[in-house]
């Protein structure tokens, strides 16, 4: 939704005795004041949040008057384990990002670019990913290999030489440089 903002003329001194081309000087050198407001839902929005975040507190400050103090020093602990596990998930986390970025940076792809797939990349589908485009990247290579010895001038597609005719054709040359005839 776009905002429509009106300028007021009559802020701007002799306004009316200017002419056409001075009006339009004046009106593009004047600043308009916007006021930022946020859209009725986010304001919502956050009202909702601010209120269920006091709901949650009060709740469990009513909890803890209830609890004895075996079943407080039980729930810290519990909290307490559960902000370890939190932690625990969080370095793991990091840790299979960086396994995955090292292994695209490897396959060729630039730190930046890494880093972004590693993150999009979900937990369990990675060694799947990995092993395919380390496929496809073999495949893409052993192509790129072919064509550019297919586009060399002077060598064949045909057969290899075996020994005996790489010996033959070595046997020729030396008989050439000697000017015997060759076999």
């Amino acid at each position: 939704m776009a905002n429509k903002y009106k300028i007021d003329p009559s802020k701007i001194e002799g306004f009316d005795n200017l002419s056409a081309d001075e009006k339009v000087a004046a009106l593009l050198n004047q600043e308009i004041e916007v006021e930022q407001t946020e859209p009725a839902d986010v304001t919502k929005l956050k009202t909702s949040l601010s209120k269920a975040n006091s709901e949650a507190a009060e709740y469990k400050r009513l909890l803890r008057e209830k609890q004895t103090e075996a079943e407080r020093a039980e729930a810290d602990r519990a909290e307490r384990e559960k902000a370890l596990q939190d932690e625990l998930a969080s370095y793991r986390d990091k840790e299979r990002i960086s396994s995955y970025k090292a292994q695209l940076m490897s396959a060729g792809v630039d730190s930046e670019t890494a880093d972004l797939m590693a993150k999009s990349l979900p937990e369990g589908v990675a060694d799947e990913y990995f092993l395919a485009t380390k496929s496809f990247l073999d495949n893409q290579r052993q192509k790129l290999l072919t064509e550019s010895i297919n586009k060399q001038p002077g060598l064949s597609v045909g057969t290899p030489p075996t020994a005996a005719q790489a010996e033959r054709e070595e046997e020729n040359l030396l008989r050439k440089r000697m000017g015997l005839p060759l076999r």
